[in-house]
Formats: C-alpha cells, structure tokens, sequence
C-alpha cells in the first residue's frame, strides 16, 4: 500500500472522532488518490445527478419489490441483513448504472491510481443493492479484503468500492459507519468500535473506500424510511470476484455495451501481468482463447 502523508483524516471538533473528507466529484484525481490513501475513502459529492440515481433507483425497482429482504434462509442473516434487500445482476438491469457509475471516469481513474500498481487490469467484483429496512440493527464493522484473506496479507490494496445514494442515506436511516485510516493497520488489526462516525450522504454522493477500511451498515432506526445504497467494486484482476458478472450480464445486453464496461464485466481477456512486464510475458492473458483475446468473440467463448 501506498505510504500514506503524515496528515490525518478531516478533523470535525474537539474530541470528536475524525470523519472521511468530502470533495466534489470533479476534483482533480491526483487529489482525491491522496486522501484515500491517506484516510482509506472519500466522500465524492455529486457523483451521479439525482435524476440518474432516481432512474437506477426506477431500473432497479421491479427486482427489488420480488426480492426476499435477508439472505438465504438456513443461513445467519445478522451479518446481511434480516430486513436488507440485496438486488445483483446490476448491469443488465439498469444501462444507466454501467453509464454513470462503472464507467464513471472519476472512479475510473481513481481505480487506476489505486490498484494498477498491483494487476494488469481490474474489473467488477460485485454490484447490489443495500437498501437497509427500517428497525435492521447496525452491521458488524469489517473490511471487505476478508473475502480474500491470504492476498490481503500482503499488505497491498485489492479493492476499491463506491456506495452511491439512490435515497436517504443520513445517520438515523443508517448511512454507513467508517473508522477512517484503519487500512494502515493491517488486516487483522484491533479497532475501536466506538471511533466509527456515520458517513451521510446526498442523494447521488458516494462513499469511495479501500477494501482495506473498517466499515459496516448502520442501524436504522427509522420506522418507516429505507437506507437505499447501490454498492460496486473494483478488484484486482487476479482475484475472484464475489459475483459472476460475466455470466450475470446478458448476452443481448453485452453486445449494446463499450469495450471497456464489457472488460470490468468478463467479457474479455484479463491483463494477467504488471504492465511493466517485457516479452512474451507481456503478452499473457487470463481468459484467453488460443492466442486470441475474448473481447473478439464478444465474450462468447466462440473459436474461430
């Protein structure tokens, strides 16, 4: 990771606990990479436009409504949610979501700052609803980069997620709590649960954050208001995601799509080296269909 400067995060008083720096979404993005790998996220103002949230809000509605709030029954919903509701397949659901948020070019590049140092390339780990029900208890603080706990160990950044506002995201409908710059203190590193501050958003902002930061849903304690977040990530290329994006994304849908959401979606081979690599070395791809790049069979798999 990154040496981090010596300034801490966002001071909000004396002896109050620091909270995340807020920025607008055009700032220059040699900036916001050094908050980020300072304090391990962002609050980017006015990333999408309310009326784009209100549309993937509108895309994502239908799935939401037949969806089931927790996880899968046998299973502990105390950790996802008992009344959450997590909607995936994203991408096919909702063009404006690949538009305004994947492809984001302030994500984008923020992405490129963060994790390009570590993989050839990355792409979408997972994209879902959290729409946190009124009355679901505060979600256990974690950091994400457990999914991938032996490459977490190397002490290197493996994901970069954004939570986007579609709605009420304040404290008391349950806006995500942070302790910022936990990321400096290694994967299994003690924190202060008391230290997490609510991160309130607009709708449109995002929380940007390192898979790294300890971070969970907060408790809504509202009784009739949904915390409605639309959560994605960027995982280096070499890891799985947690979603099959490529087999989520519908064929039809995937050939409407730019080359490069098709990439951070599967439909395409994966860089597999540094960039920096020479030779034939240079040249390896993961997915790659004899000699060819997927992208040219449209991520079909089709031979020749």
């Amino acid at each position: 990771m990154p040496t981090p400067p010596s300034s801490g995060p966002a001071p909000t008083g004396a002896g109050v606990a620091p909270q995340l720096e807020r920025c607008p979404a055009d700032t220059d993005v040699a900036k916001l990479a050094e908050v980020m790998q300072r304090d391990g996220g962002i609050i980017l103002e006015g990333l999408v436009s309310p009326a784009d949230a209100a549309r993937i809000d509108a895309d994502l509605a239908p799935a939401v409504a037949q969806r089931t709030p927790g996880f899968i029954g046998e299973y502990d919903d105390a950790f996802y949610g008992a009344n959450t509701v997590r909607v995936q397949g994203v991408p096919s659901r909702s063009r404006t979501f690949v538009d305004a948020i994947l492809m984001h070019p302030t994500l984008l590049a923020l992405a490129d700052a963060m994790l390009l140092p570590y993989c050839g390339d990355y792409w979408m780990s997972q994209a879902e609803t959290i729409f946190i029900g009124p009355g679901e208890p505060e979600q256990e603080l974690h950091r994400d980069d457990v999914n991938w706990s032996f490459a977490a160990r190397l002490g290197i950044d493996l994901q970069m997620s954004v939570l986007t506002a579609l709605g009420d995201y304040d404290a008391e409908v349950g806006a995500t709590m942070v302790i910022p710059a936990t990321h400096r203190d290694g994967f299994d590193a003690p924190f202060d649960a008391a230290a997490a501050q609510p991160a309130e958003l607009g709708v449109g902002d995002a929380l940007v954050y390192l898979g790294s930061l300890v971070h969970g849903g907060g408790h809504n304690r509202t009784a009739d208001r949904v915390r409605k977040g639309l959560y994605c990530s960027y995982l280096l290329g070499w890891l799985t995601p947690e979603e099959a994006p490529a087999l989520s994304l519908r064929p039809e849908v995937a050939a409407t799509l730019p080359l490069r959401a098709r990439e951070l979606l599967g439909w395409s081979s994966m860089r597999g080296n540094p960039r920096t690599a020479v030779g034939a070395e240079a040249a390896l791809h993961v997915w790659q269909l004899d000699r060819d790049d997927l992208a040219r069979f449209g991520g079909s798999f089709t031979n020749r």
